[in-house]
């Protein structure tokens, strides 16, 4: 059986994750240690909802690096096909996620090696899995922070184990990192939020290598201060999306020289455009930018962005008058406690 990570608000958890980032940096080495095998190079990447986000931006790393990854919401892995990969890497921060342990164990059936990496110290995912990294069970919000946060941490610690042969020295500094670059940002976000969120739509648009702030980003939007938001690869938003600037919505643009470039187009058509960059690029005249610190991996860039950006999904939800914490729905069908409630079909 599974045990039920307590609820805490959004404000609490945003106050607890960097305490829970630093404990899960200086621990991280330890308790990835095991989970990696030399030899494996085909790599299945699985996750559902913020934990699907999560993995966009170690899949690049991963395939940058020369692996044959991919990653999958899970729902879309009825059979495991031949040739098996040879890894089955699964993200769920409740250990909960119907979908990610169906098909954890699925793989597992088929002696295709399995690791997660959970929030939760006892889940129905740890009992599908070969291997478990599990980080202590901490207290999280229903719009998700800290198990966020720890089970990121965990996954972009392993990826450098798996495409450097080592964990990057910066995840012990992150958490430093995070809160300089949030207060160096505040008096821009809350003024974007101000001037351009009380109503309209959000279109966060990332390049390849920061894909995971897009998609987690824009969720939190929509779980949150209830905006619709959408997420975006540049490329693909170049061919037709960006079409509807000039209307309500508001743009947040992340990454670099294209991004850039980028939001000097949709200036043509709007003043809602929020940058997110690193210090390395010029930014245009005029338009708000948030600034990370150049020199991260991507994975690391990925949670300082994500931890940034916090700060808007809080003010936007000053701005509209909705509370990030309200629930809108019962969720159906998402969680369970035990591997046996799993479906047979």
């Amino acid at each position: 059986m599974s045990e039920a990570i307590k609820q805490i608000g959004f404000a609490e958890g945003r106050s607890a994750e960097l305490h829970a980032l630093r404990r899960v940096s200086g621990e991280g080495e330890r308790l990835i240690a095991d989970v990696w095998r030399d030899g494996w190079r085909r790599i299945v990447l699985a996750g559902i909802g913020a934990s699907y986000a999560a993995l966009a931006t170690p899949l690049y790393q991963l395939r940058a690096a020369g692996f044959d990854a991919y990653r999958s919401d899970c729902s879309d892995l009825p059979v495991v096909a031949d040739p098996r990969p040879d890894l089955l890497l699964a993200v769920s921060q409740s250990g909960r996620s119907r979908e990610t342990t169906d098909a954890a164990q699925r793989f597992a059936d088929r002696r295709v090696a399995t690791v997660a990496i959970t929030n939760s110290e006892s889940s129905p995912l740890r009992s599908a899995v070969e291997s478990c990294v599990t980080l202590g069970g901490a207290p999280d919000s229903r719009v998700s922070t800290v198990g966020f946060v720890t089970t990121f941490t965990a996954l972009g610690m392993l990826t450098d184990l798996i495409t450097t042969g080592e964990v990057d020295p910066g995840w012990s500094d992150l958490a430093a990192t995070i809160e300089r670059a949030t207060e160096s940002a505040r008096e821009t976000i809350r003024a974007f939020a101000t001037d351009h969120l009380a109503d309209g739509a959000v279109d966060v648009v990332a390049s390849a290598a920061q894909l995971t702030s897009a998609e987690a980003i824009a969720l939190l939007f929509r779980e949150g201060p209830l905006v619709a938001s959408t997420a975006y690869g540049t490329r693909g938003y170049l061919h037709g999306p960006m079409d509807i600037a000039g209307g309500p919505v508001s743009h947040i643009l992340i990454g670099g020289e294209r991004e850039l470039q980028l939001a000097r187009q949709l200036q043509e058509k709007t003043d809602s455009v929020l940058i997110v960059t690193d210090e390395s690029t010029p930014t245009p005249f005029g338009v708000p930018t948030v600034t990370v610190p150049a020199g991260l991996t991507p994975s690391q860039r990925a949670l300082v962005e994500i931890c940034v950006l916090q700060e808007l999904v809080a003010a936007a939800a000053t701005v509209r008058g909705n509370s990030v914490d309200d629930t809108v729905f019962t969720r159906q069908d998402t969680k369970i406690d035990d591997l046996t409630e799993l479906r047979l079909d």
